[in-house]
């Protein structure tokens, strides 16, 4: 059994549906009481499981007093399994062979260009100089430059400084992005004299200019050195429109998201880090960046998520932070599934749950950066990080909006487990009840004599009206209005009898009451007990 139970896993299976499943198959025909016994687990939980196969088609039951489970066909369960991973393999094919077809037609359909495009490729720093030149001679409204510093001197060298100068003083527009390297790199303050200048990581070597959008050149290689007679630099020059249009959008995408260079200098000078803003591309680059932030934080943790178990960072990560005596607030959903984590983390933070509707993730970190998600943007794959005072303020008054409309978390937890309890104190009490022959409806509805209907946690039928009951259990609300609404509804009901069930006390007040009342009254120190207690009220109750 342990070893079949075991390989039952990757069909879908949890450990206890195998078990049980296994059992059925070698047993046959039982009721759960017997499956209880054998493993020696609560009826709860063995009721649980059976539903759970009894969903996925695994297990039928058998009417009858008791009610017997069988199992269904293994052979049959299994196919059914791999129908659906084979079923899954075809729409993949058939998506693969849609697509080839979408794109052929695509491609047949391609205007020709009007002008035939020209391509050139410049061998040695001095060939690509004095192209640079001609270009900047041939611009009527703009030049656009990503370079490196090193090159940036060696265009100083060849002269090619002037003319952009040149061109600035009769109106046009010269842009360079470059990497700023530090408080020495004076380059940066001699170029902004007549040209706007803003810093760009580099993660190497490369060149690439944009004259009017009308014509680039882009570097396929560079040797970095000050040599002016090198052969290790190598470019392409083009006027293709579709590839001088890509290379000039792509430039003004860098150039929106870069900060300008004088800003850089002032913030290395000062020690103080940029003003800047990334959009982030790619799952792994947000995971990397939010657990940075987790990890240089100083003082004050913001986050608000769907789901704790989203969270791109381990819940210990979280708890060494607050071990250094960062104050965290997080404001999520409070669900069953997540109480465990939820319980945790109410350890050493502050929780609230979100009382509205959205699944937009944000982390402001020590009020100086925040990282922004919202996942209606997966099909862009973007996420925004930045620094920027007016930004970060932003999504910390947005982060202060949620969290003051969130209760304590120790309030929604209670709540939730109370609901818990209920479900399952309702659960069994509703499947111990049909084995005896009742009906049962949970929710369920009683309409009185006057035709309206009335609503209860659970209603159980067995035959003639008198044998019809109405439960409450009750969790949180007051039992003195309860037990005053059912009163109210009793003339309206009869002949059906109406249960009320509470953990808490009943005042001398309220049995009195409910007895005038005709409404009869269960106290138990825990819900499995009321359960059970109402299980023998109606399962012994005479027609």
């Amino acid at each position: 059994m342990e070893r079949l139970s075991k390989r039952l896993l990757s069909f879908g299976f949890t450990k206890e549906e195998a078990r049980v499943y296994i059992f059925l198959l070698g047993m046959g025909p039982c009721p759960a009481r017997v499956i209880s016994r054998r493993f020696d687990a609560n009826r709860m939980k063995t009721y649980r499981t059976l539903k759970a196969l009894e969903e996925k088609g695994l297990v039928q039951r058998i009417m009858g007093r008791p009610i017997r489970f069988v199992a269904a066909s293994l052979g049959e369960t299994l196919r059914q399994h791999i129908d659906e991973l084979k079923s899954t393999l075809s729409d993949l094919e058939k998506s693969e062979a849609e697509i080839l077809d979408e794109l052929e037609k695509l491609s047949k359909g391609e205007q020709p260009m009007l002008e035939e495009p020209r391509f050139r490729f410049f061998q040695g720093r001095q060939q690509i100089y004095e192209q640079l030149i001609q270009m900047s001679q041939r611009s009527m409204n703009e030049i656009n430059i990503v370079t490196t510093g090193n090159d940036l001197n060696r265009l100083a060298l060849m002269g090619i400084d002037d003319r952009l100068r040149a061109m600035a003083r009769v109106g046009r527009r010269v842009r360079l992005l470059t990497q700023v390297d530090g408080p020495e790199f004076v380059d940066v303050k001699y170029y902004a004299d007549f040209a706007e200048v803003r810093h760009i990581a580099l993660p190497a070597a490369i060149r690439f200019i944009i004259i009017d959008e009308t014509e680039t050149l882009t570097t396929v290689a560079m040797n970095d050195s000050m040599s002016m007679t090198t052969q290790d630099d190598t470019g392409l020059w083009t006027n293709a429109q579709g590839y001088v249009t890509s290379i000039k959008v792509f430039f003004d995408a860098l150039w929106s998201l870069a900060p300008e260079a004088t800003t850089i200098l002032e913030a290395m000078r000062t020690g103080q880090p940029p003003p800047e803003i990334s959009v982030i591309r790619t799952r792994g680059e947000f995971k990397d960046i939010f657990e940075r932030m987790i990890d240089q934080s100083t003082s004050t943790m913001e986050i608000m998520i769907e789901r704790i178990g989203d969270l791109p960072a381990m819940v210990r990560r979280i708890q060494e932070a607050h071990a250094k005596g960062i104050q965290i607030r997080i404001v999520t959903q409070i669900e069953s599934e997540g109480l465990a984590e939820i319980h945790e983390l109410a350890k050493f933070t502050h929780v609230v749950p979100k009382t509205t509707s959205t699944d937009l993730f944000l982390a402001v970190i020590d009020g100086r950066e925040a990282l922004l998600h919202i996942p209606t943007w997966e099909a862009t794959g973007q996420s925004v990080w930045s620094n920027i005072g007016a930004y970060v303020e932003t999504m910390n008054r947005l982060f202060l909006d949620y969290w003051g409309r969130g209760e304590p978390a120790e309030v929604a937890l209670s709540r939730l487990e109370s609901q818990r309890d209920l479900t399952e104190a309702l659960d069994l009490l509703k499947s111990s009840l049909v084995e005896y022959g009742w009906a049962v409806e949970s929710p369920g509805q009683i309409t009185g004599v006057s035709g309206v209907g009335y609503e209860f946690n659970l209603v159980a039928r067995k035959g003639s009206p008198e044998m019809t009951f109405g439960i409450d259990l009750l969790i949180e609300e007051k039992s003195f209005e309860h037990i005053i609404r059912m009163g109210a509804r009793m003339m309206d009901l009869k002949p059906a009898r109406i249960l009320i069930a509470s953990t808490n006390p009943f005042e001398t007040g309220e049995v009195e009451i409910a007895k005038l009342y005709g409404v009869e009254l269960v106290l138990e120190s825990d819900l499995m007990k009321i359960a059970e207690k109402i299980e023998k009220k109606l399962k012994y109750r005479k027609k």
